[in-house]
């Protein structure tokens, strides 16, 4: 065999078991609950060891048509997060056409089924686990990230903080309290969109009573400083479509964990 091809199989295998290592890190485990007669399911990776120090928990919602196991295969904010625990909940079937997995919009749809799972879950999680609502944290992506605002509103104590990609909110409004919240949306999304996204950013503005001056925050992002009594607003535009972002799960570790990793591009202002 040709010396090159040889070393090729090895650094697939040395790749693979460096794979497989960073996988048996995490204790992957399915949980089960009994919403309303509808069997739910969260797939949840949790660090093998567990002391008595408090572990950040991310609750990470998919995107409509999506489940639980593609996600977390395609999005692996476990592996860049291995000392956390990830739950990926699986969405239920929305009035679409033909009809996916998703999320609901707007309290009171479905019976809020989806908050009352978030409810269960978090439940379970703190019974098993040291979480604490300061370490306790939500993401989502499209429709996921509308859900994600919706927490906001309805859930607003039980998270110290928010993510939301790839998802619109122009007209959002919520009595509550501002929370910091990390919003990405990206470039190559249709253009129809692009003015709805600018939009986003100063609803979530005004919600967490945001001043005049802005810093950068990684390479991805503007971040907003509040006024006093309000919360910072992190946002960005990435080189991509209606996907997952490259670099995504740094930027959202550093967002939640408040510090923002080294900076590259200057990403633009919204007025």
């Amino acid at each position: 065999m040709p010396r090159l091809s040889q070393n090729l199989i090895r650094a697939l295998v040395v790749l693979t078991l460096i794979a497989l290592a960073l996988e048996a890190q995490a204790k992957r485990f399915t949980l089960k609950f009994d919403i309303d007669g509808q069997t739910r399911k969260v797939l949840v990776f949790a660090p093998d060891a567990v002391g008595s120090e408090p572990i950040p928990l991310v609750l990470a919602f998919h995107g409509r048509g999506d489940d639980q196991v593609r996600f977390a295969t395609a999005v692996k904010l476990h592996q860049d997060w291995p000392e956390a625990i990830i739950a990926y909940p699986r969405g239920e079937t929305i009035d679409t056409t033909p009809p996916m997995r998703g999320w609901q919009y707007r309290a009171g749809t479905y019976d809020d089924r989806d908050l009352k799972l978030t409810d269960r879950l978090l439940a379970e999680l703190g019974r098993r686990y040291p979480t604490q609502t300061e370490q306790t944290y939500a993401a989502g992506f499209s429709n996921g990230g509308h859900f994600v605002f919706l927490l906001l509103a309805e859930r607003n104590q039980a998270f110290a903080a928010f993510a939301a990609i790839g998802a619109l909110q122009p007209n959002y409004t919520a009595d509550t309290l501002p929370k910091p919240f990390l919003y990405l949306f990206g470039r190559g999304e249709d253009r129809k969109y692009q003015g709805d996204w600018a939009k986003t950013v100063q609803a979530l503005g005004r919600h967490n009573l945001s001043s005049d001056q802005q810093t950068d925050f990684a390479d991805c992002c503007r971040l907003i400083e509040p006024k006093s009594g309000g919360a910072p607003v992190v946002f960005g535009l990435y080189n991509a479509g209606h996907i997952w972002p490259r670099g995504g799960n740094e930027w959202l570790k550093a967002f939640f964990l408040g510090k923002s990793p080294p900076r590259g591009s200057q990403p633009p202002k919204i007025d």
